[in-house]
């Protein structure tokens, strides 16, 4: 997909200090800094796709009602850390990173029994007509199964942390690192094409190196 040794994914954007996660400013220092670019979406009340990680306003802007109970308006008025920077919408991150990094694209859809296809039904016209370079994963197999049912080619895969699912026709799994051992990172590239990592905490970029030359790592998301 690219000419790298490893697919580097800046875990919600490159972000700290007055930037935070999931913000445009966070994606544009990614694609300054030439890394690929890992985000979240998930639906506001009116059906839009916005890039949001937690299920909650409440740890980002303060506020204990869902992302899916504002529209993309109302969520547009609130801050995000206490920050100018706002919640985007998926299309302006696609208009930002079109003809630049990979963006690898976690769906967020309701959890379990209520799943609905709600979220993926909205992406994928957006994603059909986006001419930059993506990929797909979720914690939800479901999900990932649908979207790589319609959208040829694009590579897919499926989150885990310490347990992981059958392979099915899954193109990569995204393993959390600190879960990560030798023996396991065998076992998973015998079901799996490709093997990712991610981790929520920094990671030392000389451990990191180590990290992805003894799992035999594909990308790190981090």
């Amino acid at each position: 997909m690219q000419n790298k040794k490893r697919l580097t994914f800046a875990h919600r954007g490159l972000y700290g200090g007055n930037v935070p996660e999931n913000s445009l400013a966070a994606f544009r220092n990614a694609i300054e800094a030439g890394l690929d670019i890992e985000l979240d979406v998930r639906l506001s009340k009116d059906g839009v796709p916005v890039v949001f990680h937690d299920r909650t306003l409440k740890r980002m802007c303060g506020d204990s009602r869902s992302v899916s109970e504002l529209t993309l308006a109302e969520l547009k008025k609130l801050s995000l850390n206490g920050t100018d920077h706002r919640i985007p919408a998926l299309t302006e991150v696609l208009e930002l990173a079109e003809g630049k990094d990979v963006l690898l694209i976690e769906t967020k859809p309701p959890k379990g029994s209520i799943w609905n296809r709600k979220l993926e039904k909205k992406l994928l016209p957006l994603l059909k007509d986006y001419n930059g370079k993506y990929m797909m994963q979720s914690f939800n197999r479901y999900s990932v199964r649908y979207m790589k049912k319609r959208l040829n080619g694009i590579k897919c895969g499926i989150l885990s942390g310490s347990h992981y699912p059958e392979p099915e026709s899954f193109d990569f799994i995204s393993y959390k690192l600190s879960d990560l051992t030798e023996n396991k990172s065998r076992e998973l590239k015998e079901k799996y094409p490709m093997l990712f990592a991610w981790s929520v905490l920094p990671v030392d970029s000389n451990e990191l190196d180590k990290a992805v030359e003894k799992f035999g790592l594909d990308g790190v998301i981090i």
